[in-house]
């Protein structure tokens, strides 16, 4: 399971104000790594699920990001977006977030996905017998997990609330999605505010004020300090209510209850042949984008999550029965704190726009002043994709063009290096750490030909104004949680750096069969009791 975007350092720096029965159980009574961290450049959503359900990193399975570039198309490609398909139930109505706007309209698949996940596996090694059910909010964190034959896979849509699925995977929701569904239950916070979950808790000193320089607004009215407001009925305004639900601890709640519903329904965990629960709570990283991870809200959204672990567990117990089941807990990324909270801290951050197209139209430009096409073709992410028709129509090398231009970028403000398609196919030195990690992050088909890294406290101003976001080598975004609690587990606090991608081999190990095809990460030594190597 994860929870999206929580950063690596959240479990022992709130482990003190957290309940019985949820974190503190799985991390007394199970293996607790925390020193986990992704091993590639990119870290974003679509890229750590992908990678955690693979056991293997971008460079093999494809997912570079939640979106980018096809040079064959000529557009760019969300992860999971199919024009081939077709959301389920239809979609009859867009949701506001920005997010949801940019990625896949309706239709959703797991194909360009190049590498079978745990799940696949799981088909795999029960002949077909296990059931593989994904669930989360958002269509990516449930069809990446999911692979490319599972019983089960939905997401909200932003636009009605109703938790929906593909034409990929079947042509009419399951039945007792539709039950769902008709109680219409993210209706249920409509006119009611979001106030802090423990009345008893010093939340200022916990983690830091209420209101501070560089928290957006959230979403819908939300504001920047708590009680934090839903707005009353009114269907005009159902897209915007909905998506303050996902900026909320209260979208998780929508998945758990679901959740739970399949959990009863599809019999999960009811006879010897295993089944794969995947989930993904992704309202944990639309809050830490929002007020950042030193705010008041990313730590009330921490404490439900610890009741949602709960709750979750006492579900497992109930149904599959206690010491009958392995979970493993992760997260997709970490986050980089506002830079507003940085520099009070005394670290050097900031937020700037080193690499938009324009600047570095103009450099090109000036520096070779031939053609008239442009000469960068699309920006996505860190990643620089230049116009290799206008390169070649201007009689110029390629790789001469990519290195002026990373020479030109790491002296700009805010620029800590960048790296150039020609030397990461020729292969960086192996004692340089960052430039490994892109290489992991690079995928020759599917990348652009300059990536551009950003010193660590730095975010990328162009597209974000407030708030915070991921994407970065640095540790505060590689970092994140890595438990196993279960059957066969061999509890502790584990200090061996290991990474999430290890996931896929620990699921193959507990359920007795062959990791995905293409992991290349083993389980951690001495994870599991003798009895069961």
């Amino acid at each position: 399971m994860y929870f999206d975007q929580f950063r690596g350092d959240y479990l022992a720096r709130w482990k003190s104000q957290f309940g019985e029965g949820g974190f503190k159980r799985i991390t007394d009574e199970g293996a607790w790594f925390d020193n986990c961290h992704y091993p590639y450049a990119y870290t974003v959503t679509a890229a750590g699920h992908s990678s955690v359900a693979t056991g293997c990193g971008p460079a093999e399975h494809g997912v570079v990001g939640n979106d980018w570039f096809d040079r064959g198309v000529g557009k760019s490609v969300n992860c999971v977006g199919s024009e081939r398909h077709e959301q389920v139930p239809l979609r009859t109505l867009a949701g506001t977030d920005e997010d949801e706007k940019k990625g896949a309209k309706g239709g959703v698949s797991p194909n360009r996905l190049l590498k079978p996940t745990i799940a696949d596996a799981l088909k795999l090694g029960t002949v077909g017998k296990g059931k593989v059910v994904a669930l989360s909010l958002k269509n990516r964190g449930a069809a990446l997990p999911g692979g490319k034959s599972p019983d089960a896979v939905y997401w909200m849509d932003g636009g009605t609330g109703q938790f929906v699925t593909s034409t990929f995977y079947r042509d009419a929701v399951h039945p007792w999605v539709a039950d769902f569904n008709k109680i219409k239950p993210a209706e249920r916070w409509r006119g009611k505010t979001w106030d802090r979950f423990r009345a008893d808790l010093d939340y200022a000193k916990l983690s830091g004020p209420d209101d501070v320089s560089g928290e957006s607004k959230g979403a819908a009215g939300q504001g920047r300090v708590f009680p934090h407001p839903f707005e009353p009925a009114d269907p005009k305004t159902k897209p915007a209510y909905l998506n303050a639900i996902y900026t909320s601890p209260f979208g998780n709640d929508l998945l758990l209850e679901l959740a739970e519903t399949a959990v009863t329904a599809e019999k999960l965990g009811a006879d010897d042949v295993p089944d794969l629960l995947s989930l993904s709570f992704s309202s944990n990283d639309a809050v830490g984008h929002a007020w950042g991870p030193d705010s008041q809200e990313v730590l009330d959204v921490t404490l439900r999550s610890d009741r949602i672990m709960k709750r979750l567990l006492d579900t497992l117990d109930s149904k599959v029965g206690k010491g009958k089941y392995v979970l493993v807990m992760t997260a997709d990324h970490g986050i980089c704190p506002l830079p507003e909270v940085s520099r009070k801290e005394g670290r050097d951050a900031a937020r700037v726009q080193p690499a938009t197209a324009s600047k570095i139209e103009a450099f090109l430009t000036e520096k070779y002043a031939k053609g008239t096409a442009k000469w960068v073709e699309a920006i996505s992410g860190p990643w620089v994709y230049l116009n290799t028709k206008a390169v070649k129509a201007a009689g110029l090398k390629q790789s001469d063009v990519e290195n002026a231009l990373s020479d030109w970028l790491t002296k700009q403000t805010g620029v800590q290096a960048s790296y150039t398609r020609t030397a990461l196919m020729d292969g960086v030195p192996a004692t340089d750490a960052i430039g490994q990690m892109v290489t992991r992050s690079f995928h020759a088909e599917r990348c652009g030909d300059v990536y551009v890294l950003l010193k660590p406290y730095y975010l990328p101003s162009a597209t974000l104004g407030t708030g915070t976001t991921h994407g970065s080598p640095h540790p505060y975004d590689t970092h994140v949680p890595l438990v196993v609690y279960g059957t066969g587990v061999v509890s502790g606090v584990r200090k061996d750096r290991v990474t999430p991608l290890a996931a896929a081999a620990i699921l193959a190990k507990a359920a007795g069969i062959k990791p995905p095809t293409g992991s290349i990460t083993t389980v951690p030594d001495g994870l599991f009791k003798a009895a069961q190597k």
